[in-house]
């Protein structure tokens, strides 16, 4: 098993609410106690999800901090269309993971300071909470991107991977 059953979940119960939260922002306009309920539930399962991979017999689970060397040799293999084959997440894809997590954390925080007695009224927070939205939802779409064309290049199809868990290669 490539990706245990619990990082699946996490993935696509954050990914559902990060579409959800996006959604009732700016098509239903909900910010109010649905919106940070989702919001908090979303960050609360990123948390169970990092301790669960502290503590993860799953190396594809694990935390681990590619190098600039290591970032630097998964960009030449991409220019050359040589990829091998990851076991998990390839350096930029761990990367994109933290990226992703942090900016998550980022919007509960900026999310739960505008509503609080100190910053009530003030639009700094809701302007930072804005845009850090917009910003997680390039990276979300720099993500997909890249799971297609690194999937396509590896002649994995990652997106199964992370639907079952099990290693799928391409014909």
């Amino acid at each position: 098993m490539l990706w245990p059953w619990w990082v699946r979940l996490s993935h696509w119960l954050v990914a559902a609410g990060v579409m959800a939260l996006w959604l009732m922002s700016h098509v239903w306009y909900e910010t109010d106690a649905l919106h940070r309920t989702v919001g908090y539930a979303v960050l609360a399962i990123i948390m169970i999800r990092i301790m669960a991979g502290c503590f993860s017999a799953y190396p594809s689970a694990r935390f681990h901090l590619p190098g600039l060397r290591d970032i630097r040799a998964h960009i030449a293999e991409v220019r050359q269309a040589t990829l091998p084959v990851h076991a998990g997440h390839n350096p930029l894809g761990q990367w994109a993971v933290y990226v992703i997590w942090m900016l998550i954390a980022l919007l509960a925080l900026t999310g739960w300071l505008s509503r609080t007695d100190a910053f009530w009224g003030e639009e700094g927070p809701v302007v930072i909470h804005a845009l850090l939205s917009w910003l997680l939802m390039a990276v979300i779409a720099l993500h997909i991107v890249a799971v297609i064309w690194i999937g396509r290049l590896s002649k994995q199809h990652l997106v199964r991977q992370m639907w079952h868990g099990r290693m799928h290669l391409r014909k």
